[in-house]
């Protein structure tokens, strides 16, 4: 019995044969060495058998009935999973043709029939053999092909570790374990402007001795020491000398024994990201304008004082500081004047100040000055009134030169006042005093000051709840001809009916409705109410009435043009001609040229309304705007008319006034007519109306409308009313 190799025992010999004889002879003497065998006995069963068994080695008769030998071979190589298996032809055919014939449908050799078992043997353990070769070298070929494509790609990463080590925009440098220059990368270079022959070998060049010796360069070797990584900021400086900030990496190297090998550093040049930032900082944190410390770094700053005046128990005073009409600086000098006077104010309080002290700017024309450690001898008054006298020093604006003044409102720093809201808050409040005495001054900030603050609020928000429920009604008080007698005209003025305090004349309550923008809204139902009383007078006589309407500045500096539209569709709802009504407007407006309160007053002027100046003589104003915003009446003041019996020059005032007026053109209203003295001095004079407690005081519409029937009013008569 021949010997089988065993590492090919057990192998799977599949037997085609049609013959039951064959079949078993070959069965039986493949099984008793040792292989496994299927059989099948025509070309169809053995192509089944072959996909689902996989044997190792097919024998195959040639001359079968149906499929012969030939066509299942080739049949078997058409097949991907059963093509590799080699077949051994069983034939009684020794022809040359017919063995091609085998060759070339794919066989890999011939048995004889009648079988020779020698035969048999070799040539089926000769097979299995080289199959079991073709299977190796298969393994060995592929591990091959493994490792040549596992170098490749060791190659190409390399290739692209060389890439990125060469064109990467970050610098790197290799150090050994004494931080001794090994390599660098041409970003390195091109940073730092040095070469590696002028850094091999030597202590890392991205740190200079001083660098090696500061606190962070050594926090650096101990993270490096501990974790083996760091990473943070430094500033470095250039082969050309000039400093330049880096963010910087670094990582260790570790041999495979687990010891350190040295250090890679990559690094980036951070500057002008820096210099972003900073831009960015200063932005956030300053004035554009002054240079000086915004409202944001200004609290920040005071917080930070006030906590280390806490612990130090120091003095420290908040001095609040607001232009005097700085407005016209911008309305008759431009914006362009408003701003150098706003730098030139930042530099002149910051030279009267200690480097300790904070300037700020919180915007507009409003400044701020802390002056911080002081001790027990307080320099707040004298430091206060420096700065009043230097601001009032004349401002060189181009070609122009300007005068202002400053109020300031001071609030001091104590156990009761440690916020920096409050503080402020404070200081705020006693400036608006200063403004209230006429400004060019300082005011302390006082407990009365507190109590008025809180009366002042109660007030803005009571005033709200008035105009929401209608709590305000119109007094009419009559304008009447002088040479006549008779009454030609109204003014409207408003009057609060308080819940609490009973009837609020304008004064109280006016101002502040002004600072809060709620004028807007309390404005608007003056001039419809006051319209709808003019309808009702104008209808009942012949020759008309017209009613003068106090107009707030804020009205009219209001952006756009929604009032005056919804105020003339209101008068041609109601039917009633604009001749009917005077807008009462005050002096200031007439100072600088302000096209936007111009259009709006002629929009006005073309719907048939007149234009009055109310407090004429009192304030600033530009005469030529009298004939440019075609104005037609202008009201004396009732501080001119009230000494006229006893004061000279109220007189001469009065006079020119009426004088003026006349000349171009306008009418004249005297305001404030108590006597018959004043009475008689202004009718000489040539003035065409008055109006005052001579003739009555203003008086609710019923009774305007009794004094209307009687068309005349006697002096003195009615002044009780």
């Amino acid at each position: 019995m021949p010997i089988v190799d065993p590492a090919l025992r057990n192998q799977t010999i599949l037997i085609v044969d049609d013959t039951p004889a064959n079949l078993r002879v070959l069965v039986d003497y493949l099984e008793e060495l040792e292989f496994d065998v299927l059989t099948a006995q025509d070309g169809e069963e053995a192509l089944k058998r072959a996909q689902f068994v996989h044997p190792d080695l097919i024998l195959l008769d040639v001359m079968m009935v149906g499929m012969d030998g030939f066509e299942t071979c080739r049949r078997m190589k058409a097949i991907d999973s059963i093509a590799d298996i080699p077949v051994i032809f069983m034939t009684a055919m020794t022809g040359t043709m017919s063995k091609v014939e085998g060759f070339n449908a794919g066989g890999v050799d011939y048995i004889t029939k009648p079988f020779q078992i020698e035969e048999v043997f070799v040539r089926i353990h000769t097979q299995l053999r080289v199959q079991a070769i073709h299977r190796q070298l298969s393994i060995q070929n592929t591990a091959l092909q493994e490792a040549i494509t596992q170098r490749e790609r060791l190659t190409e990463r390399m290739r692209i570790a060389a890439l990125v080590y060469q064109n990467s925009g970050e610098g790197m440098l290799v150090s050994d374990i004494a931080l001794r220059t090994v390599a660098i990368n041409p970003a390195f270079s091109r940073i730092t402007g040095y070469s590696f022959d002028e850094v091999e070998g030597r202590a890392s060049g991205l740190f200079s001795k001083e660098s090696r010796e500061s606190t962070p360069y050594l926090n650096m070797l101990e993270a490096l020491r501990v974790v083996g990584y760091w990473d943070g900021e430094f500033w470095g400086r250039r082969k050309n000398g000039e400093t330049y900030a880096k963010w910087m990496v670094i990582n260790t190297l570790k041999n495979e024994d687990g010891s350190l090998q040295g250090y890679v550093t990559l690094f980036s040049d951070i500057t002008d990201k820096k210099k972003s930032e900073d831009v960015i900082w200063k932005q956030a944190n300053f004035d554009e304008l002054t240079g000086l410390p915004n409202r944001r770094m200004f609290s920040a700053r005071l917080q930070q004082e006030i906590k280390n005046h806490h612990r130090a128990g120091r003095f420290m005073a908040l001095l609040f500081i607001d232009l005097d009409h700085f407005k016209e600086i911008n309305d008759t000098l431009g914006h362009a004047a408003g701003d150098l006077l706003l730098k030139e104010t930042g530099r002149r309080l910051t030279a009267l100040t200690r480097a300790s002290d904070i300037v700020a700017r919180l915007g507009g024309d409003e400044f701020v000055v802390v002056l911080t450690q002081m001790g027990k001898t307080s320099p707040v008054e004298r430091i206060s009134q420096q700065i009043i006298d230097q601001l009032a020093q004349p401002y060189i604006l181009g070609v122009d030169v300007a005068y202002i003044s400053a109020s300031i409102g001071i609030s001091l720093y104590s156990d009761s006042v440690t916020s920096t809201a409050q503080l402020l808050n404070n200081a705020d409040q006693a400036m608006y005093l200063a403004k209230q005495k006429g400004g060019n001054c300082f005011n302390y900030f006082t407990p009365f000051l507190q109590e008025a603050a809180l009366r002042r609020r109660s007030l803005i928000n009571d005033l709200r709840t008035a105009i929401q429920t209608n709590q305000f009604l119109l007094h009419f008080q009559p304008i009447v001809e002088m040479a006549s007698g008779r009454i030609h005209k109204a003014e409207a003025l408003v009057r609060w009916r308080h819940p609490e305090r009973g009837i609020l004349g304008p004064i109280e309550f006016i101002p502040v409705a002004e600072e809060t923008g709620l004028i807007i809204e309390l404005g608007d139902w003056v001039f419809r109410e006051a319209v709808l009383w003019t309808k009702r007078w104008a209808e009942q006589r012949p020759h008309g009435l017209q009613v003068s309407i106090n107009i707030s500045p804020v009205q009219l500096k209001k952006e756009g043009n929604r009032q005056e539209q919804e105020w003339l569709a209101h008068l041609d709802e109601i039917d009633l001609s604009g001749n009917h009504v005077v807008l009462e407007i005050t002096e200031g407006l007439l100072l600088g040229e302000n096209s936007k309160i111009a259009n709006k007053l002629c929009q006005y002027r073309t719907a048939g309304m007149q234009m009055a100046i109310d407090d004429f003589g009192t304030g600033y104003s530009s005469l030529s705007y009298l004939k440019k915003l075609d104005i037609d009446y202008l009201k004396i003041d009732r501080s001119f008319i009230s000494n006229l019996a006893s004061d000279a020059n109220d007189r001469a005032i009065s006079t020119a006034i009426i004088v003026m007026a006349h000349k171009l053109g306008l009418k004249v209203i005297a305001e404030g007519v108590e006597t018959v003295e004043q009475k008689d001095f202004l009718l000489a004079a040539g003035c065409d109306y008055a109006q005052g407690y001579l003739y009555s005081r203003p008086v609710m519409p019923e009774q305007f409308e009794q004094l209307l029937l009687q068309d005349q009013v006697s002096p003195g008569r009615v002044g009780a009313v």
